[in-house]
Parts: C-alpha cells; sequence; structure tokens
C-alpha cells in the first residue's frame, strides 16, 4: 500500500517538529546540517511517492534533535533512509531512529497489494526549488495542524499514553535514584546532575560509568570532592564552578579532565578581575550572566572578556563617551557570549554581546537600547514574582507532579498561559509531568509538552 501526501505528513509530524531548521536558529552549523539531511529526504519521499526510488539519496542523513533545554543544541542521530519501495517501512525507520512514536502509522492498514510489476529505480532529478516546496508545504500543513488543535482534545487522546510512558520508567528511575545517592556519598559530592536531554537509560549508564572510574582511579576522583557534578554537553569548568563531563565522551577523556581540575580551577579565579576590568570600561555596569545563558567553559569566558575589553580600549581609546550615557551605568547589565553570539535586549533587558563585536558597534548598541533595557528589567523583575506564585498555584490546582519551561518561554508567556491553565477546571493534568514550550508531544519519559499559547 502507498501512502499518501497526506498520511506522510501526519505521520513526520513528531519529526518535523524535532529536526526543523527554524529550531536551531541559535546553533548556525546544527540547523545547515538539518537544512542539507531536509533537502535530501524530502526529494527521496517525494520521489517515493511517485513509485521511484532516489538512488542518489544516501543511505544515512545526520540529523539534530532539538534539546528541550535552549542552551543545549541537542543530539545527532543517523537517520536511515532506506532503498525501499514500502513508504511505511521507511518512516518507520526514520521515526524509530529518533525514538519517536510510530503509533499513526501502525494505525494504518497494511492491504494486500497486486502483484507487483517491476519498479523502475532510475534516478530521478529535481529542481532545487521543487525540493525545498515540498519541504516547506509539508512543515507549513503541521502547522495548520497545530493551530487547529485544542488542548482539551488532545489531552484526552494522549494522557493515557503519557501516564503508561512515565509508569514503565518507576523502576528504572528508582534504580538511578539509588545510583546517584550511592555516587554522591561516595564521591563526597554536594550534588549530582543531569542537563543533556538525551533519555534515563543513558543517565543511568553515565551513573555505572562514573562508578567505574571511581573503583579504577579512587585518588584522581578527590578533585570531584566538595564539587556538584553536571553531566553535560561538554567536559570542562562550568562559570558557576560545576565540574562538566560530556556524556558522549569516553571513560579515557573523563579521567583526564578530572586530573587536570585544579589548572581549569586557574581559569575560574581569573573572571572576577576580567569582568572587573570590562565593568570599569563601561561605567560600573553589572557584568552578568544570560538567566538562560548556554554553559560555556571558564576558560573560554575569560578569552571573550579579554577580546570586548581590548576591542573597547581601542574604540574608547581614539573617541570620548556617548553624551547620551549616564555617569553611572551600574542599573543595567551586560552578558559577553561567544564569537556566534546575537548582539540584543535580552527579554530580561541585559545586554548580550557576541566576543567579537567591534568597540563602536557595541557603544552604538549600548546607546540606542539604554531605555529599552530598562523597561525589560522593570517589566521581567516584576513578572517572576507573579509567574512564581502562579507556578505553585498550578502544581496544586492541576494536581501535577512537575511543570517546567522551554528556555524560551518568557515570563510574560509563562504568565498567559498558567492563568489560562487555572481557569480551565476540567483540564485532566492528575499526575503528568507537563513542559511548557511550543508544540505538542508526549516524550519518551511520558513528560506532556504543550505550546504556551494553547487552544481550547
Amino acid at each position: 500500500r502507498f501512502l499518501s501526501n497526506a498520511e506522510i505528513a501526519t505521520a513526520l509530524r513528531p519529526f518535523y517538529f524535532v529536526v526543523h531548521p527554524d529550531l536551531f536558529g541559535r546553533f548556525p552549523d546544527q540547523r545547515a546540517v538539518n537544512e542539507e539531511s531536509l533537502k535530501l529526504l524530502s526529494a527521496h519521499l517525494e520521489a517515493l511517492n511517485k513509485r521511484r526510488v532516489l538512488q542518489s539519496t544516501p543511505t544515512i542523513l545526520p540529523f539534530y534533535l532539538r534539546s528541550a533545554k535552549a542552551s543545549n543544541p541537542g543530539k545527532m542521530v543517523r537517520v536511515p533512509v532506506e532503498r525501499s519501495s514500502d513508504a511505511k517501512r521507511v518512516l518507520k525507520k526514520i521515526l524509530q531512529s529518533c525514538e519517536l512514536s510510530t503509533d499513526y502509522l501502525d494505525q494504518i492498514p497494511q492491504v494486500p497489494e497486486k502483484p507487483q510489476q517491476p519498479i523502475n529505480y532510475r534516478v530521478t532529478h529535481q529542481e532545487p526549488d521543487d525540493i525545498f516546496s515540498d519541504e516547506y508545504v509539508i512543515f507549513q500543513n503541521i502547522n495548520k495542524a497545530k493551530e487547529d488543535k485544542t488542548l482539551n482534545g488532545w489531552l484526552r487522546n494522549n494522557i493515557n499514553t503519557a501516564l503508561q510512558r512515565k509508569n514503565s520508567l518507576l523502576g528504572l528511575r528508582e534504580e538511578i535514584k539509588k545510583l546517584e545517592e550511592k555516587v554522591i556519598e561516595r564521591l563526597k559530592l554536594k550534588d549530582l546532575r543531569y542537563e543533556c536531554g538525551w533519555n534515563v537509560e543513558h543517565y543511568r549508564a553515565c551513573l555505572r560509568s562514573l562508578e567505574s572510574l571511581a573503583n579504577l582511579h579512587p585518588k584522581d576522583l578527590s578533585h570531584l570532592e566538595n564539587r556538584i557534578l553536571v553531566f553535560a554537553a561538554f567536559t570542562g569548568i562550568s562559570l558557576d564552578g560545576h565540574v562538566m563531563l560530556f556524556t558522549g565522551d569516553v571513560q579515557h577523556n573523563w579521567i583526564d579532565f578530572i586530573r587536570n581540575i585544579p589548572k581549569h580551577d586557574a581559569y575560574l579565579q581569573k573572571i572576577p578581575a576580567y569582568e572587573f576590568a570590562l565593568s570599569q570600561i563601561l561605567r560600573s555596569i553589572k557584568i552578568g550572566r544570560r538567566k538562560f545563558m548556554p554553559k560555556t567553559q571558564a576558560g573560554f569566558y575569560t578569552n571573550h572578556l579579554r577580546k570586548v575589553t581590548t576591542t573597547l580600549l581601542d574604540y574608547l581609546g581614539r573617541q570620548q563617551y556617548p553624551k547620551s550615557w549616564p555617569e553611572d551605568l551600574s542599573e543595567y547589565e551586560i552578558v559577553i557570549e561567544s564569537e556566534a553570539g546575537p548582539l540584543m535586549v535580552s527579554p530580561t533587558g541585559q545586554f548580550i554581546a557576541p566576543s567579537t563585536c567591534p568597540g563602536g558597534i557595541l557603544v552604538d548598541f549600548i546607546s540606542s537600547n539604554l531605555s529599552d533595557a530598562k523597561e525589560r528589567a522593570m517589566l521581567y523583575n516584576s513578572s517572576k514574582h507573579v509567574e512564581r506564585d502562579l507556578h505553585t498555584n498550578c502544581m496544586t490546582s492541576l494536581r501535577l507532579s512537575s511543570l517546567t519551561k522551554d528556555d524560551s518561554v518568557t515570563p510574560e508567556k509563562m504568565i498567559k498561559c498558567l492563568e489560562r491553565l487555572l481557569r480551565e477546571q476540567k483540564l485532566n493534568f492528575d499526575g503528568c509531568d507537563v513542559f511548557i514550550t511550543h508544540y505538542y508531544s508526549v516524550l519518551a519519559d511520558g513528560t506532556v509538552c504543550i505550546p504556551w499559547d494553547w487552544k481550547m
């Protein structure tokens, strides 16, 4: 049986919601990878729907899956593209490789087919415009379906699936909790965290690997005493002084880093001096961290601060401070990020600047946005307390197990979402882990994802 365009679009809906390039605006490398892979996949599926197989399509396409944390570009998966004329089989392999639900495909009946004529497996070619058109038509259809979806109806269809998935992992979570306690006690850690976005089975594997290292290298692991250890997307010392271990690294790399923690701590100790120097140049402005700042290594951050300080000194050595600047900027805050970071005023009122920003451009940007930054900071400071109270009320009233949000959901959006949730008495969230984001989904661990601007 051959699938229609509508069936393909519906089946791929969860896939597009985690790989579409628009979701990777802050990660240009990952966005480029997904754009190229989507072009190839869209062309392959279009040919398949016309009973042709594109021999030119690679059998494996790399895709980055969107992470729940805005600071994490997500993990890369190798998506298989089978040389099969069975579209259902091809789509199922794609979804399974990303650990996405295949329930919709499984419901499509397998109709016995007439004896097949030989399929013409000739190489076909499409113009680039056609490829992009196919891709975006599918994604626009997905967006329309999302817009037409109501929260009440979606919950009715998915709440049981969410609770079943959550309950199926209760034993594993209990095992992980015991492993955590054992590792924390043995290594005398302050805390142990998992901020990688991979599934809980992967977390258990990380804990076991760390336990194995403790058996093999007990003396070296003494460097972890009284530290917060985080399994994360990179290995290094964070700006908060946390020990970060990349979950994709082998044990050998972990132990090499742990042995050299004292050297990495040296960068951490230099940060206050670098931040003070930059603050003095910018009339006592506060040097802050973005409220939802991507995790970064202390060594990289000191380099970023040094670059910005140098370029500002060069510029202000030749130019005077703008007349529009007050004598003291201490009520403002600036965050320095990596070379690929944005130049913007954040929703929380902070100036965000990349370390490569020329001094003149940065000074002009601050001058043009002083009032905007002040207004946003005031709004955020008042909103965050309202959000906190609404969060507590929702947890109690809706009987939630947990309530979290995507970093991109601002306090203003979260407040609107929570206020509306509290007004709807008939919604059934009993015992659920709810994640406020921009789409509907049930994750592998049973977490219920809903858009902040849901409709009834």
